[in-house]
Formats: C-alpha cells, sequence, structure tokens
C-alpha cells in the first residue's frame, strides 16, 4: 500500500504531490450553510416535471390558504391500499363534519394529486339528514391544491354538515402523503405503505382542511392482506374481512383526539415489533416496528422510548400523555430523520435502530436525541400546536431543546450538557451571520415556503434563545412557565405570544426582575434575523469598570446592502473571572453602549462574559484582557471552563474571518491546543481550523498549515490512541474521532494510515472481522482513498448488504473517497438510476460527500451541469418543497470554492438555471461561495506569515507519534498524493458531525 511505500518514496512523491495541489481545488467539510440536520431532506422523484416547474413558480403568488367559513370538527376515513406492483393504488372515502361559521355557499378544502369522483360529493345537514344540492365543483389542484364545493343554497351559521365523498390517490415514491417504500427480505422485494404528512401533504392522502390551526377528531379504517398488519395513531378497535374481497381485512381504529391534519399516521406492512417491557410504561403500550430482520435492533429504542416519554418528558411537563399507546416505526425509504405524528412516529431506519455490538457511540447518541426529539414533540407540536407555519420554530425549537435533558435522563454518560454549543449553537452561529439569513418568524404562504421552514433557523435557532430564555428566567421558573402554557393551551393552537405572556406570568408570579416583558425581550431575537457580537472594553479604572456595546455579527458585510434595519437585541450578559463569581447585566435594545460597573476581581485578572455561553451572542474584548485569557489557557487552561474555552476559539477565530479582531490574535489564542483533551474545545477549533485549512487548500503555504497543526495535533492523538479502550467515557470517543481525522487524514501520521489500512484490508480478507465501530468510516475511508477498485468494490458491496442501518450510510460515506474518476463517475450515475442500490433518500448524501472530495469536487459539478435534465427529472420539482432537492445539490458544491475560477462556474450554473437556485438557501450558497474567495485574497497572507514565525521556532524538530511504544510514528512533512489531500479534507467533515449525522 501507499502508506506503506510513503518513506520510500517520499521524494518522488513530493514533487508529483505540489504539483497535483496547486492545481487541486479546496473543499470545506463543515457544512456552515447547511439546512437543520434535524430537519426533512425532501429528495424526491416527481412525474411531469417540465409543468411541475411553471406551476411551483406560480403558485408562489397565488393565494393557497383556506377560508374560515367552515371549519372540520372530525373526519371518518376509510383507505384500502393495494400495495402491488402495477397497481400502487388506494380507495379512499371520506366523511367530513363541518361547522358553519360564516354564511356561505362554498365549502373549499385542500386535496393535491387525488381523483375524486364528482358523482359521489354529498353535502347533508346533520341536524335533518338533508341532503344539500351541489351546484359545480371546482378542481383547483392544480396549482393551489384546493378543492370548492359550490352549493346551490348557502350553509347556517352554527349548523353542523357532513361532506362525503369517494377518491383515488396513488401510492406514490415521493416520500410524502401515503407512499409506497420497499426493502429486501430474502432476495424477495417487499412494500408497505407508510404516511409523511408534514408539511402540508395529508391532502395527497384525503381531502381534508390541511391547515395546523383546524384540528379535528380522526377516526381511521384502513384495509390490508390478511399477511400485513396495520397501525395508526390509534389502538385497533375491531376488524372485519372487506365483501367479495378474499385475503382482505377492514382494520377500525379507535376516534383519534383533536389534532392537526399534518400528524395522521398510517402504516401496512410485513414488520414485525418489539413491546417495551410494560413495567417502564404501564399506562402507555410502547412497541418498536422494523422489518423482520432488523428486529434485533430495536432492543435499545424499546428500553429508551418509555423512559424518556415516561420518566422525563411527562414528568418535565407535569401532563399526562393523552394517547393509551405509542408505536415507533423504522421506515426503509423516508424523508425526515424522524416524524412526531401522535401515537405512531416514524423514523429513518438510522435513527431508531441500534446494534449494541456493531454500531457507533455516534448512531447509538443519535437514536437517542431524535427519539427524545419526537417524544417532546407529543407535547409541544402535538398537545399545543402552532397556529401557521411562520412559528414552525415553536415545534422544533422547542423539541431541539429538550432533546438534550431527554438524552442526559437516560444517558448521562453522554455528557449532553457540553456537546449543546458546538453542534447546536455553534452551528446556526455560522448560517445566522449571512445577510441570506432570515427572522425565526417568518411569513410564509404557499407549501414550498413553508418547506423551507424546515431549516436550522426554526430548529438550532429556536433551541439556542428557548435555552438563553429559560437561562435568564431561571430554568425552575421556565418550566413552570411552559406547563401553564400547555396546559391553558391544549389540544389549541398559538403563536409565540402565547408562550411569552405564559412565562411573564409566571416570572412574575415568582418574583423574578426583568427589565422589561419576556415578550419585548424575546421579539428582539424572533423578528429580526442575525444575532450581535458583543465589544467588551475594560477601562481598568479603580472603579474596575467596562463598556459593552453591540453591532450585528456578519461574516461579510456587503456595503451595498439595501437592509438598513438597525440590528439591536435585548442582551442578559453573564461574567465572571472565575466561574464562581457569576455575575448578570442586562444590555437594553437600542441602547449604545453600557457601563458594566465593579467588574469581579481586579484590573489585574480577565474577565469573561458570556459564562457557558448560555447567551445567543457573540464576544470580543480590548486586547489586554484577551492577553490575559491567552496567558491563562497556556499556563493552565483547566482554569477556564470546557464550554467557555470552546466558545473563546470559535468566537475569535470567526471574528477574525469578519475582521473584527486580527487574525494574529485569533491563531495565538490556538496555540494552547497542544495541551487540550477535551472534546468541546476540540471540536469548536476543528470546525473553525477546518475552515482555514480548507481555504489553504491547493495554495503554495498550505504546508506551512499541515505543520503548525501537527505540532497540535499529534499530543491529542498519542493521548487518546488510534485503539479503543473499553473503558472509554463517550465523549472519549467521540474525541478520538477528531484525533484520527487530523493524524490519518490531514497530517500523514503514517502510524494511523497503516492500521487503517492494515484494518480493511484484514476486513477484506475475512468480512467477519468487524471494524472498530467508531473509527468504520474513517478507516474505510482511507483505505479506498488510497487503494483502488478492490478497496471500492469491496465497500460498496458491504454497503449493499449490511443490514445494519448506521453501518449502511457509514459506508455509503466511506465509498465516495474513491479518487477514481471512473468510479466517482459511476457513483453519481448510480444515483439518478432506480434500482441501482442507491435509495433516493441517500443520494443527496452520496453526493455532497463527492462534491466533498477534490477530485470529485469538479467531477460533480461538471454531472450537474452537463446531465441537469437527468438530474432534475429524477429528484424532481414540486410546489411542496420548492425543488429543494436541487438546492441541495448545489449548496454541496458552494461551501467548497477558494478560488475565482471555481466561482466562476459555480455562478454560471446558478443563472443558467435561475429558476431553480430561486431560493434563500441557494443564495446562501452563492454568498459563502463569493465569501470564501474573498477571504483567501484578503487573510491568506497574514496567516501565512504568522505560521512561518511559529514553524521557524520549531524548525529542525522531528515530529513523532507516540501512539506506537515500539515504532515511533513517522510524520510526512509533504502531501503524498490526491488521495491524501482528499482524506485530510474529509475525515474532518465526518469527525466534526459525527455525533449527529444520520443522513
Amino acid at each position: 500500500m501507499k502508506a506503506v511505500l510513503l518513506g520510500l518514496l517520499l521524494a518522488a512523491v513530493f514533487a508529483i504531490a505540489v504539483g497535483e495541489l496547486l492545481q487541486s481545488t479546496k473543499e470545506e467539510s463543515r457544512w456552515w450553510y447547511a439546512p437543520s440536520r434535524k430537519a426533512p431532506l425532501y429528495e424526491h422523484k416527481y412525474q411531469g416535471l417540465r409543468e411541475r416547474l411553471v406551476r411551483a413558480a406560480a403558485a408562489q403568488t397565488v393565494n393557497m390558504r383556506l377560508p374560515r367559513d367552515v371549519l372540520p370538527s372530525s373526519y371518518t376515513i376509510r383507505l384500502l391500499p393495494f400495495i402491488e406492483e402495477g397497481n400502487f393504488t388506494t380507495d379512499g372515502y371520506i366523511e367530513i363534519l363541518i361547522d358553519c361559521k360564516t354564511a356561505t355557499s362554498n365549502i373549499s378544502m385542500n386535496a393535491a394529486e387525488l381523483d375524486i369522483m364528482q358523482e359521489s360529493i354529498q353535502v347533508v345537514d346533520n341536524a335533518d339528514n338533508t341532503q344539500r344540492d351541489v351546484e359545480k365543483f371546482y378542481d383547483e389542484q392544480n396549482p393551489r391544491e384546493i378543492i370548492t364545493i359550490n352549493l346551490k343554497t348557502p350553509l347556517v351559521v352554527g349548523s353542523t354538515y357532513k361532506i362525503s365523498m369517494k377518491f383515488i390517490s396513488y401510492l406514490n415514491e415521493d416520500l410524502r402523503g401515503f407512499y409506497r417504500s420497499t426493502y429486501v427480505e430474502n432476495n424477495v422485494t417487499k412494500y408497505l405503505a407508510v404516511s409523511q404528512m408534514e408539511a402540508p401533504d395529508a391532502r395527497r392522502a384525503f381531502p381534508c382542511f390541511d391547515e395546523p390551526n383546524m384540528k379535528a377528531n380522526f377516526t381511521i379504517t384502513v384495509g390490508r392482506k390478511t399477511s400485513m398488519s396495520a397501525i395508526s395513531n390509534m389502538p385497533l378497535r375491531s376488524e372485519e374481512p372487506i365483501s367479495n374481497m378474499p385475503g382482505y381485512v377492514w382494520n377500525h381504529f379507535k376516534p383519534s383526539v383533536k389534532m392537526s391534519s399534518y400528524l395522521v399516521a398510517m402504516m401496512v406492512s410485513e414488520f414485525v415489533s418489539e413491546l417495551s417491557n410494560p413495567s417502564l410504561s404501564p399506562d402507555v403500550e410502547f412497541k418498536i416496528w422494523a422489518r423482520p430482520s432488523f428486529r434485533n435492533q430495536t432492543k435499545y429504542s424499546a428500553d429508551i422510548g418509555p423512559r424518556i416519554l415516561n420518566e422525563y418528558v411527562t414528568k418535565y411537563f407535569q401532563i399526562e400523555f393523552p394517547l393509551p399507546k405509542v408505536d415507533m416505526a423504522a421506515i426503509p425509504d423516508f424523508a425526515a430523520g424522524a416524524m412526531e405524528n401522535w401515537g405512531l412516529i416514524t423514523y429513518r431506519e438510522t435513527d431508531l435502530l441500534y446494534d449494541e455490538r456493531r454500531s457507533s457511540a455516534s448512531a447509538k447518541q443519535r437514536v437517542a436525541i431524535i427519539i427524545a426529539h419526537e417524544l417532546a414533540h407529543q407535547w409541544f407540536g402535538n398537545l399545543v400546536t402552532m397556529d401557521w407555519w411562520n412559528v414552525i420554530w415553536l415545534n422544533e425549537g422547542f423539541a431541539s431543546y429538550m432533546e438534550y435533558p431527554g438524552t442526559d435522563y437516560v444517558e448521562p454518560g453522554f455528557e449532553m450538557n457540553e456537546q449543546f454549543t458546538v453542534t447546536d449553537l455553534h452551528y446556526v452561529f455560522g448560517i445566522d451571520a449571512l445577510e441570506t439569513s432570515r427572522p425565526i418568524d417568518f411569513e410564509v404562504n404557499t407549501p414550498s415556503q413553508i418547506n423551507q421552514m424546515f431549516d436550522a433557523i426554526s430548529y438550532e435557532k429556536g433551541s439556542c434563545i428557548i435555552r438563553m430564555c429559560a437561562n435568564f428566567l431561571g430554568e425552575p421558573v421556565f418550566r413552570r412557565g411552559v406547563t401553564s402554557y400547555l396546559n391553558k393551551n391544549a389540544y389549541g393552537n398559538t403563536v409565540q405570544k402565547d408562550l411569552w405572556d405564559a412565562l411573564n406570568t409566571q416570572a412574575v408570579n415568582e418574583n423574578v426582575q426583568l427589565p422589561a416583558t419576556v415578550e419585548t425581550i424575546m421579539e428582539t431575537w424572533t423578528k429580526q434575523m442575525g444575532y450581535p457580537v458583543i465589544n467588551i472594553s475594560r477601562l481598568y479604572d479603580s472603579a474596575n469598570s467596562a463598556v459593552a456595546s453591540q453591532q450585528r455579527f456578519l461574516l461579510m458585510k456587503n456595503e451595498n446592502s439595501s437592509d438598513k434595519n438597525d440590528y439591536s437585541w435585548w442582551v442578559p450578559l453573564t461574567y465572571t473571572k472565575d466561574f464562581t463569581d457569576i455575575r448578570k447585566h442586562w444590555m437594553p435594545s437600542g441602547s449604545g453602549a453600557n457601563t458594566i460597573q465593579s467588574l469581579p476581581g481586579s484590573s489585574a485578572n480577565w474577565v469573561i462574559f458570556n459564562v457557558g455561553q448560555e447567551g445567543y451572542y457573540r464576544v470580543v474584548y480590548d486586547e489586554r484582557n484577551i492577553e490575559m485569557i491567552r496567558n491563562q489557557l497556556m499556563t493552565n487552561h483547566l482554569a477556564i471552563s470546557k464550554k467557555n474555552r470552546a466558545q473563546i476559539l470559535d468566537d475569535y477565530l470567526n471574528m477574525a474571518r469578519a475582521n473584527l479582531t486580527t487574525y494574529v490574535t485569533a491563531m495565538e489564542l490556538t496555540r494552547y491546543l497542544a495541551h487540550e483533551r477535551d472534546y468541546a474545545p476540540w471540536t469548536a477549533a476543528s470546525v473553525a481550523l477546518d475552515y482555514i485549512d480548507i481555504m489553504f487548500y491547493g495554495y503554495p503555504d498550505e504546508q506551512e498549515w499541515k505543520n503548525y497543526m501537527t505540532v497540535l495535533v499529534t499530543a491529542l492523538y498519542d493521548h487518546v490512541k488510534y485503539e479503543a479502550s473499553n473503558s472509554d467515557a463517550h465523549l472519549t470517543v467521540f474525541t478520538r474521532s477528531q484525533a484520527v481525522s487530523w493524524a490519518c487524514g490531514r497530517l500523514n501520521v503514517i502510524n494511523c494510515i497503516t492500521k487503517a489500512n492494515r484494518d480493511y484490508q484484514a476486513w477484506m480478507t475475512d468480512a467477519t472481522k468487524e471494524l472498530q465501530p467508531n473509527l468504520r468510516r474513517l478507516i474505510s475511508c482511507t483505505a479506498i482513498a488510497e487503494g483502488g477498485r478492490p478497496e471500492w468494490e469491496f465497500g460498496f458491496n458491504r454497503y449493499l448488504d449490511s443490514t445494519l442501518a448506521n453501518e449502511k450510510t457509514e459506508l455509503l460515506r466511506a465509498i465516495t473517497c474513491s479518487l477514481d474518476v471512473g468510479i466517482l463517475n459511476e457513483m453519481l450515475n448510480r444515483m439518478i438510476t432506480p434500482s441501482s442500490g442507491i435509495r433516493l433518500q441517500d443520494a443527496n448524501t452520496l453526493f455532497s460527500n463527492i462534491a466533498a472530495n477534490p477530485v470529485g469536487h469538479g467531477v460533480a459539478l461538471d454531472f450537474l451541469i452537463n446531465r441537469w435534465d437527468d438530474v432534475v427529472a429524477y429528484f424532481g420539482n414540486y410546489e411542496g418543497f420548492g425543488g429543494d432537492a436541487i438546492t441541495r445539490l448545489f449548496r454541496a458544491l458552494c461551501n467548497r470554492v477558494n478560488n475565482d475560477e471555481k466561482l466562476e462556474k459555480l455562478t454560471k450554473l446558478s443563472t443558467d438555471h435561475s429558476s431553480s437556485f430561486n431560493s434563500a438557501s441557494a443564495r446562501q450558497g452563492l454568498e459563502l461561495a463569493q465569501t470564501n474567495v474573498r477571504w483567501v485574497k484578503k487573510h491568506y497572507g497574514t496567516i501565512v506569515n504568522w505560521l512561518k514565525s511559529q514553524n521557524s521556532a520549531t524548525e529542525g524538530t522531528t515530529v513523532t507519534s507516540l501512539a506506537s511504544t515500539t515504532t515511533p510514528s513517522t510524520v510526512a512533512t509533504t502531501p503524498s498524493s490526491a488521495a491524501r489531500a482528499f482524506v485530510n479534507h474529509f475525515f474532518i467533515l465526518m469527525a466534526a458531525i459525527a455525533t449527529f449525522t444520520g443522513f
């Protein structure tokens, strides 16, 4: 292998490698501007693309809201899906009881892609059973997704009516509405029918009032073959044969509680279930459903699910779960990470299934986090629902906040509190630092606009401002306020003011002193985009005071911006000199500079603001204070908390990007990392330093950067070691991934590379020998990048054959590490080929990771340009998600651009297909690419000069790895090949987001 021969061939490789590097393109492995890592992926195939493109564009200006002349109170739905090749249709019948609120002759409701049997439509007065004559039927499914029944005489206010009709729907492959999914069991293709109604896609399964504030009770009947099973939101009430259809039965389910249409769920399958121990959930039956061959992977979910529900979430809210059962199902083809349907929660297989022996620690954590997230929704989202999709963050932000303590309850060793800042907070900081960000509360009308709300602003920023609010109120006060809010609005709908009022009332009742109402404070965070950077200038006078001022933080400010808003926030400042004496100060919105009197300690000690980084803001200090902090880090970094060490690194490396401090100051802070061993600081550093690593790729002084990083990383690698230990703490496992990603992937530590190749070759020789689960994708990536087609084919076949959901995702990423252009093109062709082995839901993962490969980036870009029609035809573009799949492919290409040539090519692609890239996400991606190129021109030289000054101090020093006590690791001082270049940039992606990746 090349890794083994590297020392002998170093001189020859050097000349080749430098040439390759100078011609290659830098790739960014941190997806700063991606949608939420927890949000739906929305990658679908759809027929009639050209018509859909036109209709989707037209729909942006069409009123797609329903009138409120009539409102539903209950539905009776009967669905008979035919899950057979050549058919895949569903016969449907529906009865809807409606209450007339305003006299009208028109009844409008939602429907999409349904074949309505007009002759079956009836409207009956529920009081006397008299039928109302239908004058006309308006079918506006294209483009408004609305049908209207026009009556000869108007309905009477206060009266109740029953609408009934028959219809036919299609079990589509679009992963929305009532759709079909497939899997292979014993070499036989199996089908199932399952639902995904959020966002507004219940209308694709049955005609309905598909708006979240039109709640009703649902009584559902589902037909099935006797060889299959059916489940829905509620328990089974009865079963009966279907007349004249031998081998089919009706399953009648109990009526649901009052809920929104997007929470309706049903599944017909040959799945098996695992019943949780009744002692864990005596009042709520808990089952995990999966394909039969995956049953052994359901035990972990069956254990922690009822514990999170009953022992944590129910006690947290002090409100009993209102349903008698919870089913959680692992779906082979599923667009979202999971969906919180009341009583029937659906998941991607990777987000529900876990193998104790073969799954990684990050896979285990993700399963726990997603389950906690969805169970929190049973109250925040299901019991109390947002009034309209513009405040979807009330659902998703709170569930994203609750997933951390919920997971911590069942897995205290995961140390979730330490992880929040480097996953949710630092992640969304990157997105919200763009001028193309958006406010949390943002007006939307069309399905396309609605689905763009499922992003990092709703999820991660929402969770961050909720965390900040809980902190300044005090967590017990916050919790009691939330319980009051839920009790007051149970089975109803709310706007964010309802939450703020409940919290404010609780604060007043408990004598919490605030400078303004909770609404006044929090709406500065929800009604405007972005966040502040707080400038702290200490006066070092006898009063030991400081002046604080705020401004919006932007990674790159556009002087020609049309945004003239004067951004300002109510900021809850916290500060300390030793993490025992923690003080608070409110910084009012619009107040200008604020003087803070009597800082703790004296002018001779440092002061750190934003203790624990509980606040949603960055901090920049005067030179003297940051110098004292730097000296503390160098002498005894443990005197500063882990979360604040992570904060300081992330703040300063990003503020240097934004020209709010110098890169010399920021880089000086990184020197202490040679002594750092903890997860949160290293994760923050890896993400922030990764940006520099990406920007340096392909430029003449890249090796200066590698030399410096080698000094920092070697000690960490030697500390955590390549080999795992049974005694490893959870975060030690994650920290090892950080170390191996740098040592094995970027810095050419031969000890690490050799071990990775050794382990992969042993796996190829004997497939029963398992790789370390926590390093499986890193090892596989190394070997495939270093090797040739045999290594790739082995990885690809293992991907196809794997019965371990999380292993499939890891191997899918690993196979994209190949540096063979032919293989890369082969994978891209497979991506848009049905039945190729690459599932539709995984296509984005494949493309994005190929685009992360320096060789693959150009291949992926050319593929999207040259095969545009084929790619768009496969993924589709439709009203529901505004062509989001295509935008994601474009975004994967944007993030890694660092020179004018690539930027020009990317810009042309965007211009040539402007109608497809007219979303905020696409604009953010292009803005990032432009920012990257400007960054190189502005900061590259400064950092190079600093690096040379640092590296000259250690010139002549031989850096060796101590991972082996018998043979010191040799660290290559030059890049070995394009393989090394790719692994360098690919590994950190996988390590930095290892905790939460599941797509």
